[in-house]
Order: structure tokens, then sequence, then C-alpha cells
């Protein structure tokens, strides 16, 4: 009987102690899977509190759902999903600004959107824009994972103006609103929702003329596994979307706001 029960009850362990292995290993590969990964603060292309988590997190994951692929979008900090996008870590992440520096990391998704850039100055500070020749001497700001315009990033390298990273967009906002700061670069629907979020609207003003045109990309790692089928099969869906209403239908809703 003694020898019976301790056969059992041996059994029985190592049925438990094969089924928890089991999980742990199924935990591991569920944990090693790549995710999508997006910032925060982005309103009204990203962010955590915004319905569907804003208009790029919606198009994003319709886009892939259109080309057979269902992933959930998680928020992290911008470096951090821009770093993980690029070791491997993470699937892909969105939206970007292609530049020289990103083109060497990742490879883009075809256009997002196409949005118009605007500089916003302090209403403390005697800043005009016509041209980038406009921020020498002067204090920009971008937050920790923005990138600046091309021709604003090698000023800044040379050393011509001083970059201010605080590390989100609402500070950057408040620090253009105080005078700390002479202003920032970013794009209309952003740049005006940033604002009235921030409550800063009678302390900042919008040059005129725009800064540039430029579009906003899903980027995948360049060393991750199959990374042009993957946009490929991206692109295909966002293809699609975009030759129905679905896309127009998405843009109206998310940006309810004027973008001036």
């Amino acid at each position: 009987m003694s020898h019976h029960w301790t056969s059992a009850r041996r059994g029985a362990l190592a049925a438990v102690a094969l089924l928890l292995a089991t999980e742990a290993v199924q935990a591991d590969s569920t944990a090693a899977m790549p995710e999508l990964v997006t910032g925060p603060d982005f309103a009204p292309f990203t962010g955590d509190d915004l319905p569907q988590g804003g208009l790029m997190t919606e198009l994003v994951q319709r886009a892939f759902k259109a080309a057979g692929r269902n992933y959930e979008v998680r928020f992290v900090p911008w470096k951090r999903g821009y770093d993980g996008v690029v070791s491997g870590r993470f699937l892909a992440s969105f939206p970007f600004v292609r530049t020289p520096d990103r083109e060497r990391d990742a490879l883009f998704s075809d256009p997002l959107i196409e949005v118009r850039q605007f500089v916003y100055m302090s209403t403390h500070t005697r800043m005009s824009f016509t041209g980038p020749a406009d921020f020498r001497g002067r204090v920009v700001c971008a937050p920790i994972g923005f990138a600046l315009p091309v021709e604003l990033d090698a000023m800044a390298r040379r050393g011509e103006l001083t970059r201010e990273t605080p590390s989100d967009l609402t500070a950057c906002v408040r620090m253009v609103a105080t005078g700390r700061a002479d202003a920032f670069v970013l794009d209309e629907y952003t740049g005006s929702t940033a604002v009235i979020h921030a409550g800063v609207i009678n302390d900042i003003r919008v040059a005129e003329q725009p800064y540039a045109t430029v579009s906003l990309h899903l980027i995948v790692g360049r060393v991750t596994p199959d990374a042009p089928a993957i946009l490929a099969g991206f692109n295909d869906g966002l293809k699609a979307l975009k030759s129905s209403d679905a896309y127009q239908e998405m843009l109206a809703r998310h940006t309810a706001v004027a973008p001036r």
C-alpha cells in the first residue's frame, strides 16, 4: 500500500513538474515574441489616453490586420521603443519622420500620412522664421526621442544653435511658452494639440510659413528577420485602407481639432 502510494505521489509530482516546465516555456516564448510599440504624448497620432490609442495606432493595427497579422500595441518611452526596434527586440514602431540616422538603423514603410511642420515660437522672443538660418544662436526644444529637422540637427552638431531635450512634449511646450527656449518644430496636428493641452495658447505663436512637409512612417529594424516581407505586407494593407473610405473616416475622427 505504502509502495503504491509513494509511486502515485512521485507520478503526480512529475506530472506537475512537467506542466510547470511547459507553462514556463510557453511564458518565455510569449515574452520573447516581438511587439508593436509606440510612444506616449503625441496626440492625435499616438497616446495611451486617446481613443483607439490615437490615429496612427488604429491605422497601423488595421493595416496589419488587412495583411493577415494581428498585433497588440504597447506604449513605451520613445527612445526605448526606437532602440528596441533597432536591436530587434520589438517588431516595429511608429510614427517616425525619415532622417539619415534613422535610415541607417531601420526600414521605412510607405507614408502613413503627410503633414506640414510649423515653427512654434514663444511670444517672449523676437524670433521670426523665414528659413533655418533664423535658428542660428537660438534655443530649440525637441524632447528625448524626437528628431530635429535635418538642417537644425546639423546646426546643433556644429554648435550654431542649442538643443534642449526634456523628457516629454508638454515640458518642451512649456519651456517655449515661458521663454526658456525660443521655438520647437512639430507637425500641425501634434503641435496645436500640445499647445492646447498645455494651456499656453496665449504664450505661443505659430510662424505663417511652414517649415516643411514631411511624411510619417512605421519602422522595422534592419536586423529583424524578414523585415522586407513584413513591410511589404504592411504596405499592402495600408494601400487597401487608403483606397477605401476607412482612411478618411479615421483621419476625420481623430483630428477633429483644427490644426491651427
